[in-house]
């Protein structure tokens, strides 16, 4: 048995709403025992009093959590400035957390760290390894390729990286009472469990592809020789941060975009959110808002397709930042799409992240993607 419930709240006051999301989420526990939770945060609550208001609720209860760019909580939707509380409960599931520190610095290390620590707390193979990231200044690849492989390549990696409502100044991450930045959390589930995966973009290359021939990480200074600025100014006549460069991959079936964040006017580089590889191909990409929602109802549909004959008893959707940008005043518009396919009754929650993590496909390895929806599906068989 699995049970996950959720509560929200977008009351101000931290305490008050870490008060009321609790008790709309126990209220749903049916009598149940939550082992562990999951904490989704607007970046103006104080993360300290959130994790000392469930201490001393549930002294033993595992907490993971993090800042965000807006949450999803089912019955509710797309939420903003507001606090996520899921709950899990099980009698077959045995749940661990870890943390590492340095993600910017030693993003390998801190990687591998965390799956230590959550690995330490049971004896039983993971199941599933949901993934909480530092979300500014790191290269979230590197990340990603710590946690796969320490938790070994049969095991499903999904989760965020953390945001802070595009304002580019700090996320925070928590793990029990440890509320910190420059970390990566996780929370593992151990036992028999069914996943289910799915990932969208809704984006389309638009024009010929292109050499990226001066880069240095996430800046990238030419392509064709040229300030790279100048290929926006050809199909855009000005840079736009809503159309991401597609990088060509071959290996992947998905595909690989990266946002960029800024341009420098003097010299014409590119800030993007990830690295882009020297001597990569790139084109632009680009998506309607229509096409936008659109990716997030099959995001949903390739994971049912995939989750077999049982009962799904979760939903966890993880969506990028700069589709809400995009979206704006439509960004509800996500989980109205995929309201019908979900249904009412499976308990769902999620958050804008600054990058996302999941597998092309079912058993393919963990992934990062932006401008991504990532719908994971839980049960137990």
């Amino acid at each position: 048995m699995l049970k996950v419930v959720i509560g929200w709240s977008d009351e101000p006051d931290t305490g008050e709403a870490t008060k009321f999301a609790l008790d709309m989420a126990v209220a749903s526990l049916d009598g149940q025992s939550a082992q562990a939770a999951m904490v989704y945060a607007g970046v103006d609550f104080d993360l300290d009093i959130v994790a000392k208001e469930i201490k001393a609720r549930f002294p033993d209860l595992l907490v993971v959590g993090c800042t965000t760019d807006g949450e999803i909580a089912g019955g509710e939707g797309f939420l903003e400035d507001s606090l996520v509380i899921t709950l899990f409960a099980s009698d077959s599931i045995q749940f661990t957390v870890g943390i590492g520190r340095n993600a910017i610095s030693d993003p390998l290390t801190a990687a591998k760290d965390a799956v230590a620590m959550a690995h330490a707390g049971s004896e039983i193979a993971p199941s599933l390894c949901i993934s909480l990231l530092e979300g500014l200044g790191t290269n979230i690849h590197h990340l990603v390729e710590g946690i796969r492989s320490a938790v070994g390549a049969d095991v499903p990696v999904v989760g965020g990286a953390a945001g802070d409502q595009l304002r580019f100044e700090g996320t925070r991450q928590m793990c029990g009472g440890v509320v910190t930045s420059d970390a990566v959390v996780v929370l593992m589930l151990h036992g028999p469990l069914v996943v289910s995966t799915g990932v969208s973009t809704g984006y389309t290359p638009l024009g010929q592809s292109h050499p990226v021939t001066k880069a240095d990480g996430p800046v990238v200074h030419q392509i064709d020789d040229r300030p790279a600025a100048d290929l926006y100014a050809d199909y855009l006549q000005q840079p736009s941060i809503f159309y991401p460069l597609a990088v060509q991959d071959e290996t992947r079936q998905s595909l690989v975009l990266s946002s960029p964040l800024n341009f420098d006017a003097d010299t014409g580089a590119i800030h993007m959110v990830n690295p882009v590889a020297q001597d990569s191909m790139v084109q632009l990409a680009t998506a309607s808002r229509e096409e936008i929602v659109d990716a997030a109802r099959n995001s949903v549909g390739q994971a049912f397709a995939g989750f077999g004959e049982g009962k799904v008893d979760a939903a966890l959707l993880f969506s990028c930042a700069g589709r809400r940008a995009t979206l704006g005043t439509r960004t509800g518009e996500e989980y109205a799409a995929i309201k019908n396919v979900i249904g009412e009754n499976v308990p769902t929650a999620g958050f804008y992240c600054y990058g996302e993590i999941a597998p092309d496909f079912n058993g393919g390895q963990p992934l990062t993607h932006t401008n991504a929806f990532v719908a994971v599906l839980l049960g137990t068989p």
